[in-house]
């Protein structure tokens, strides 16, 4: 995914990140461009908007393009190195999404990815003890050599499995040919692709965790 970084706090309508008084269910959506919501137009977080409608939740978002469990893109800073840095761990969530494995199959190291997130796990784990937290994997457009991101995604889940976590997988999307599901580049959702994805991981989290 291109390397290109968005960090910010969003809240759906009830605050901001600037300390506001918000409500529902705290939730951090971490990871990396698809979090972002790079490829919508203006670039915005569509899918996390989407859930959290869907789920009467205030999120917050800490997205950075090309980064993974095991890759920090041109930023340097793999998963881990970014929640150790960037303060979005210094408060309380009562759910924490962490979506990631689309860059560590296109240009990561598949042999480490297990151990990075299993690493990554824990550290939210020792910040966030009481947060739920919900697993998902990588995404890749259609027409892609799906070879490698499934192998991640296997990984993946193997991980949330171990651990007793939800696990969402982002590859049915990969034989989605459905016109304007993706963006100009070809490799991010559009809009409407997010909003489809959105839609599904939200049912997909419902099953799980109760809407407020």
């Amino acid at each position: 995914m291109a390397a290109l970084a968005l960090v910010l706090g969003l809240l759906s309508g009830t605050g901001s990140a600037g300390g506001h008084r918000v409500h529902g269910p705290q939730v951090l959506f971490f990871g990396d461009s698809l979090i972002a919501g790079n490829g919508a137009v203006p670039r915005r977080p569509v899918e996390v908007r989407t859930v959290a409608d869907r789920m009467g939740w205030s999120p917050w978002v800490d997205a950075m393009g090309g980064t993974g469990y095991t890759t920090g893109g041109r930023h340097g800073r793999r998963y881990e190195d970014r929640l150790l840095h960037d303060h979005f761990l210094s408060r309380s969530y009562d759910l924490v999404v962490l979506e990631g494995g689309t860059n560590d199959a296109h240009f990561g190291r598949l042999s480490q990815l297990r151990m990075r997130a299993l690493r990554t796990l824990d550290l939210v784990g020792a910040k966030e003890p009481q947060a739920r937290v919900v697993m998902v994997g990588a995404f890749a457009p259609a027409g892609v050599d799906l070879t490698r991101y499934a192998e991640a995604d296997v990984i993946l889940a193997g991980v949330a499995h171990d651990r007793g976590l939800q696990y969402v997988s982002q590859l049915p999307f990969s034989s989605v040919t459905d016109q304007g599901f993706l963006s100009r580049d070809h490799y991010h959702p559009s809009d409407l692709g997010y909003e489809q994805m959105g839609r599904a991981l939200a049912a997909a989290i419902r099953a799980w965790v109760p809407a407020s």
